[in-house]
């Protein structure tokens, strides 16, 4: 009997079960699962079981109204970049707590933005002269540092740079896109896919003018990256690596006077929508769709097409909080959204149309001043996987 009790019974198990157990558990509980033995570690680190976890712990977070913020701060005291995020602990939905990394060890930083989120992973870019670009998993604390910018115009004087990231689900592909808008040029577009090998690739010149200050994430929807240009919307296809203009949305018409376009891009709910902010504490949310007569909800693949999809309004958010300029990261399936304003996240309720401060995280990080903040989902990605070898591992620096 002595001798059983040594035996590890979970071996028992076969490995396809043991997988399907694992991915169903929290990202903390899976952390310490690795620590029991060098199978199941083995087990958490292959990309199988990474996109088995993100996919089920995703739709748990939509189904209990949860979701992940990645945040980026400046520190005044220091003038030292540091990313943030708060995470849910899965336990209690009020609760949060907030991790800080130093991603780069460069005194000299000056700017840097979070260009978006997707499956965990974060691209992160720090405006200097080379337009660094960080690719980041919090969970797994990799971190890799793109090669620098191939300046095709070497003669010329680079004016302002714009990013985008963003996956393929059909090639399981995250592309980086990067804009170099040079003095009275037009702008080069360069795509760098993670793990192909093939360092950054040029697509040639856009006329687009898709510069934003501050600069704005850039929005995944339908397998493609979207920016506004003043009034319009331009869409960067990865899988076909063109731009396409796609519908003005009615809130631009509406707003074809001003000088600021007050409306912004976010995914909700699955799908592109437009946040048009009517004042400071009001905002409606209008989403892309394809007509039903034409076909399901599918891939944007081409201007042709846009004669079957039209701008329809989905619903307005009448903060009743001190919340100002209010902007909608998620939509849950309660019918929720939350809400994102200066450091502080909020629930909106749109049954009852009531909402309600969850927690303010500026007042955790003293001394800076928020930068933006993205949905976040975390995730087992890993960029080694991918097959990017010059990734490293960063250590938390609170």
């Amino acid at each position: 009997m002595d001798g059983m009790k040594k035996k590890k019974y979970y071996f028992f198990l076969p490995e396809e079960i043991i997988i399907d157990i694992l991915s169903r558990l929290p990202v903390k509980s899976v952390l310490q699962c690795r620590l029991v033995c060098k199978a199941w570690r083995s087990l958490v680190c292959d990309p199988s079981f990474a996109h088995m976890h993100l996919l089920r712990r995703r739709r748990h977070d939509d189904d209990h109204g949860k979701v992940n913020i990645a945040v980026m701060t400046l520190f005044e005291n220091n003038s030292s970049e540091r990313f943030h995020y708060t995470l849910d602990n899965e336990n209690c939905e009020k609760s949060y707590e907030i991790r800080s990394f130093d991603f780069s060890s460069d005194d000299d930083l000056i700017l840097c933005d979070i260009v978006g989120s997707c499956n965990g992973l974060i691209c992160i870019a720090d405006y200097k002269d080379d337009g660094s670009l960080y690719i980041f998993n919090p969970i797994t604390r990799e971190c890799l540092n793109l090669p620098n910018l191939i300046n095709q115009s070497s003669c010329l004087r680079i004016e302002d740079m714009v990013y985008g990231f963003g996956y393929l689900p059909s090639t399981n592909e995250y592309k980086v896109v990067r804009i170099c808008y040079y003095e009275h040029f037009a702008g080069r577009v360069q795509v760098y896919t993670l793990g192909a090998g093939s360092g950054w690739r040029d697509k040639g010149e856009i006329t687009y003018s898709l510069i934003f200050y501050p600069p704005e994430p850039t929005i995944l929807a339908n397998g493609a990256l979207h920016w506004r240009d003043g009034g319009e919307i331009v869409a960067f296809d990865l899988a076909d690596e063109e731009f396409l203009l796609l519908p003005t949305p009615p809130c631009s018409l509406l707003d074809s006077e001003n000088d600021q376009y007050p409306f912004q891009l976010q995914v909700l709910g699955g799908r592109l929508c437009v946040v048009h902010c009517k004042n400071e504490v009001s905002v409606e949310v209008w989403s892309l769709k394809k007509n039903e007569k034409n076909g399901n909800y599918g891939d944007i693949k081409g201007q042709k097409d846009y004669q079957f999809w039209s701008w329809i309004k989905e619903f307005d958010v009448d903060s009743d909080l001190e919340a100002r300029d209010p902007t909608p990261l998620a939509l849950t399936m309660r019918g929720e959204v939350l809400l994102y304003n200066r450091g502080t996240l909020f629930r909106y309720d749109l049954k009852t149309a009531t909402s309600e401060k969850l927690v303010d995280i500026g007042k955790y990080l003293s001394a800076c001043r928020i930068f933006e903040a993205v949905p976040h989902w975390n995730s087992f990605v890993s960029l080694k996987a991918l097959g990017e070898e010059d990734t490293k591992i960063i250590e938390s620096a609170s």
